[in-house]
């Protein structure tokens, strides 16, 4: 690690708690994977604008430190995760156990944290996908420990990163909306506002990937955005005039230690959750090359769309394997993609039935569990409105669609928005590729 106390945050006093942080991260690291080769930080900590919340002589870092672990020996998922948890409580977290089965009353801001452990080989460097996340950590991440092998990492331009990362972005934050908001207020406030932040800050990257002016920062993007918006989005903005305020005033927040609550905070939900539908309709649409104007239809197009939103991903996979190149790599691609359903139901029920006891549907269905799920949370995320009214029509169509890859005999939104998010948890916080 180097020298002296790195800025993580703006707060002096932040720094030197997370440095403390890091320096027992690096070493639980060290005794529980003895082939780690170097430890590196990424994510906005490594950048000097990591989210944490100053309560009196407190500091609480917010949310994640992202800690990449370069081995000389591959680790598996279960390893990896298992290791998190036991490094979180090191620093005192309980880390990702605290996420299934998800209670929405034991989501905190303060202690919601957990270490977000990537552990890849020396060889798998060489085949990260093209996503933010590669990109960050080649260009913007901080060695804490070890040789510096960023240089092995495929050398991606943010101009090239597919329009697949934001959509998955999107799709990502929605669903904590809809995890962490209580129609029964079991919700903390304070951590409802980091929620809608997220939000805010998934529809200022989906944005700026579309256009091809997206950077690494969530400040730098801020502004960019707030340049661009009317001009580059004309047709958004009618719909959304004040969006880029509001994305920046949650970014502005977060970025505030003090991170003092807002009084109305439902009334912020529901504002974020409007101008992220309609942003996600406004994105699907460019991605998707379709005119969507409703829940329907994007749920639909979420269902549907595993060629534009696989593609990319799979094509650097197949390059990566079998080294073809060009058009017969594309070739092969299209190919392939009718099977990642298959593979992505059989490890999904697999982690279902042996980790979380539960058995999986009956039902015979095509697309992949991870486009089901994400299709049944437009229905759910469209179905609350002010004052929590439900339209039920729209509940029962996402419950239809959950229940084909996850049992829900939940009635009420609140009842179904756990079911949601049980589901969503059990798929995405396995190893896919």
């Amino acid at each position: 690690m180097e020298s002296g106390v790195f800025k993580y945050t703006p707060s002096e006093k932040a720094n030197r708690k997370i440095d403390n942080d890091m320096k027992i991260i690096v070493r639980e690291i060290r005794k529980k994977i003895p082939t780690t080769l170097s430890i590196i930080l990424t994510g906005g900590f490594s950048r000097g604008e990591g989210p944490v919340k100053i309560e009196g002589n407190n500091v609480y870092p917010c949310n994640d430190y992202d800690i990449q672990v370069i081995t000389q020996k591959p680790v598996s998922k279960k390893d990896a995760d298992k290791i998190s948890i036991e490094v979180s409580k090191k620093i005192g977290y309980r880390g990702i156990i605290n996420f299934y089965p998800f209670r929405k009353e034991e989501q905190k801001l303060k202690e919601n944290f957990y270490i977000d452990l990537k552990c890849d080989s020396v060889s798998e460097l060489k085949k990260l996908l093209p996503r933010i996340r590669t990109y960050e950590l080649k260009n913007h991440s901080r060695i804490l420990y070890g040789k510096d092998y960023r240089e092995l990492i495929p050398d991606y331009d943010l101009r090239e990163i597919p329009l697949s990362e934001g959509a998955k972005l999107l799709l990502d934050r929605m669903s904590q909306m809809i995890e962490y908001y209580s129609t029964e207020k079991k919700h903390e406030p304070l951590f409802l506002n980091y929620i809608i932040q997220q939000a805010y800050a998934a529809c200022c990257t989906s944005l700026l990937l579309l256009n091809k002016k997206y950077e690494i920062g969530y400040l730098k993007s801020a502004k960019i955005l707030k340049k661009c918006y009317k001009r580059d989005f004309p047709e958004l903005y009618k719909k959304s005039p004040d969006l880029h305020k509001k994305i920046e005033q949650f970014i502005l927040w977060k970025s505030n230690p003090k991170k003092p609550s807002f009084k109305d905070v439902e009334k912020e939900w529901f504002i974020a959750k409007q101008n992220i539908l309609e942003v996600a309709k406004y994105f699907f649409s460019r991605f998707l090359n379709k005119k969507i104007s409703n829940s329907d239809e994007l749920a639909d197009s979420i269902l549907h769309m595993r060629r534009e939103f696989y593609f990319p991903y799979l094509r650097k996979i197949i390059k990566s394997k079998t080294g073809i190149k060009s058009s017969a790599a594309d070739f092969l691609t299209f190919l392939t993609i009718p099977f990642v359903g298959a593979v992505l139901k059989y490890k999904y029920y697999k982690r279902l039935k042996e980790e979380f006891k539960i058995n999986k549907p009956s039902v015979f269905f095509n697309p992949s569990p991870d486009l089901v799920i994400f299709s049944s949370l437009i229905y759910f995320i469209d179905s609350i409105n002010k004052g929590n009214k439900i339209d039920f029509n729209k509940l029962k169509k996402g419950q239809k669609l959950l229940r084909k890859v996850y049992p829900s005999e939940g009635g009420s939104w609140e009842e179904i928005s756990l079911d949601y998010a049980n589901a969503y948890i059990s798929f995405f916080l396995q190893k896919i590729v």
